[in-house]
């Protein structure tokens, strides 16, 4: 789990809560903690917003930031992109290389309320301070698009990498397959009799990078058999005195 819960301080509009609560929920996150809210999640415009991300929540209450964060090993505070020029803050791709070697399932991400922010008495409680790099002339965020953005990245940078087919062609299939196209393609006209091997080292190195499969081979060896077919009753309708 990148993100074990997300914090939100003072946050006062019912839109605001449940738009981030909607967020939250889209990323996986198990709970998110209210640090002294302006609404509750039980506020009927907050649930409109929320589309039902609360059926995905644990939702608590906390009465301060420090006993909010408590339980987590990396508390991440988050800065706007206006004001606070001094304060230390990293950007979000630092931020994944900063959580790489860090206690999984012990992350907290803590928004401040939609005007004023985080205050810096709460910043300075942070291990970590991040900042979304956005356009000079209009930098402010939405709390639920920052909340997004940041779990986005986190979510991106731990999705496991794809697995590696099992069925991965052998180099002879794919020895077999070549000379089969070399045949194929030579039948139609379509390589340099005199040096195929121009072409055929790019078909070659294109199915390499598409790591071709079995299966796949076995489709490619179908198109080179009917392509000859087709090539050979071509010659032979060309060649029919009726």
């Amino acid at each position: 789990m990148p993100c074990a819960a997300v914090i939100l301080v003072e946050t006062s509009a019912p839109g605001n809560l449940g738009a981030a609560m909607r967020a939250a929920a889209n990323f996986g996150v198990p709970r998110l903690i209210l640090v002294r809210p302006g609404a509750t999640p039980a506020d009927e415009s907050v649930l409109r917003w929320a589309c039902g991300a609360q059926e995905h929540l644990e939702i608590v209450t906390a009465p301060s930031l420090p006993e909010a964060a408590a339980p987590f090993t990396t508390v991440i505070g988050t800065a706007s992109g206006r004001g606070r020029k001094n304060l230390p803050v990293i950007g979000p791709a630092e931020l994944v290389r900063e959580l790489e070697d860090r206690t999984p399932g012990g992350t907290a991400l803590v928004f401040g309320n939609e005007t004023r922010g985080l205050r810096r008495e709460d910043l300075d409680r942070c291990d970590l301070v991040v900042r979304i790099p956005t356009a000079g002339a209009f930098p402010v965020l939405n709390l639920a698009q920052s909340i997004a953005i940041l779990l986005g990245h986190l979510t991106i940078a731990t999705q496991p990498a794809p697995a590696t087919s099992s069925n991965l062609a052998t180099n002879a299939a794919m020895e077999a397959l070549m000379a089969h196209m070399k045949e194929a393609l030579l039948d139609i006209g379509f390589l340099d009799p005199v040096n195929p091997e121009r072409i055929l080292r790019k078909l070659r190195r294109l199915l390499g990078r598409a790591g071709v499969t079995g299966e796949e081979v076995t489709i490619l060896h179908g198109i080179c058999r009917q392509t000859l077919w087709a090539s050979d009753r071509a010659r032979r309708d060309d060649h029919d005195p009726s």
